[in-house]
């Protein structure tokens, strides 16, 4: 099983909150993770019990990357999960801002080492990381592709601008097909499919979470989509700060839908 828990958009009348921010569930024969923690942890924990996910005896906590619409709910969920191995790339740890016009805004990770250090057991890894059970995370995604470059209004400590190179997604093997989870993909969609494939001899069959697509140019959206067309995705669940790439990836013949929080994300895919 794998459920989306926070995203920001909830379907209407459904009971599920909606925030900023994204988490993921993955239950795999009994090997439970928690792919990001959302913005607040309220929105986490009602929506977990909505969906009827316990987030107690967790077997690790992933974190795509430092920002704190991903990481704002950790420390809530460490409360019920004492001494929990918590994967985490080492850069997740530095300064994060971003420009907002005339102003500075920290969006980092909102708790210290030194807080997490002493609720979890903290492994900090650049390299991919065998979770067990066909899941396992990409550790630090190479940078290939020419048009995915770091966002200029994303700034490191130094105020430049930041590659988020803590950026890391989740892979999922089952029933003979191969799922790629994503925080916010920093890194690039298609860096990071070509990161999947480097390592694992084969692209994903679907891409699920935030794409990181919002600001795109129309050159980089182009280049975007027939570059997960040519790969041979079947099918993208995009959501958070994916933007509208649904419609361009439905005319290159790509079943692409809209994540919520609640939605059910299954690693096999129609042919479209």
């Amino acid at each position: 099983m794998i459920v989306c828990l926070c995203d920001n958009l909830a379907p209407s009348g459904s009971g599920y909150w909606a925030e900023h921010g994204l988490s993921f569930f993955i239950d795999v024969d009994g090997l439970r993770i928690l792919f990001d923690t959302g913005q607040s942890g309220d929105v986490l924990l009602h929506n977990a019990r909505l969906a009827g996910v316990s987030l107690e005896g967790l077997s690790y906590i992933v974190l795509s990357h430092g920002h704190y619409d991903h990481t704002g709910g950790l420390m809530k969920v460490l409360e019920m999960n004492e001494g929990v191995p918590l994967i985490v790339h080492p850069a997740a740890f530095q300064k994060k801002y971003a420009r907002r016009g005339d102003n500075l805004k920290d969006i980092g990770l909102p708790f210290s080492l030194h807080e997490l250090e002493r609720r979890c057991e903290v492994r900090m890894e650049a390299v991919p990381v065998n979770l067990g059970g066909g899941v396992y995370t990409t550790g630090e995604v190479e940078r290939v592709t020419p048009y995915e470059q770091p966002q200029p209004d994303l700034l490191d400590g130094e105020m430049l601008p930041d590659p988020v190179m803590d950026d890391q997604s989740l892979v999922i093997f089952r029933d003979g097909e191969m799922a790629l989870l994503c925080g916010c993909c920093h890194a690039g969609i298609v860096n990071t499919i070509e990161c999947v494939k480097r390592q694992h001899g084969r692209h994903p069959d679907v891409v699920a979470g935030g794409l990181h697509m919002e600001k795109a140019s129309p050159e980089r959206l182009s280049c975007t989509v027939e570059a997960l067309r040519a790969s041979g995705v079947k099918k993208a669940v995009a959501g958070h700060c994916s933007g509208d790439i649904i419609r361009s990836l439905a005319s290159a013949r790509i079943e692409a839908v809209r994540l919520t929080a609640g939605m059910q994300i299954h690693t096999t895919a129609r042919s479209p």
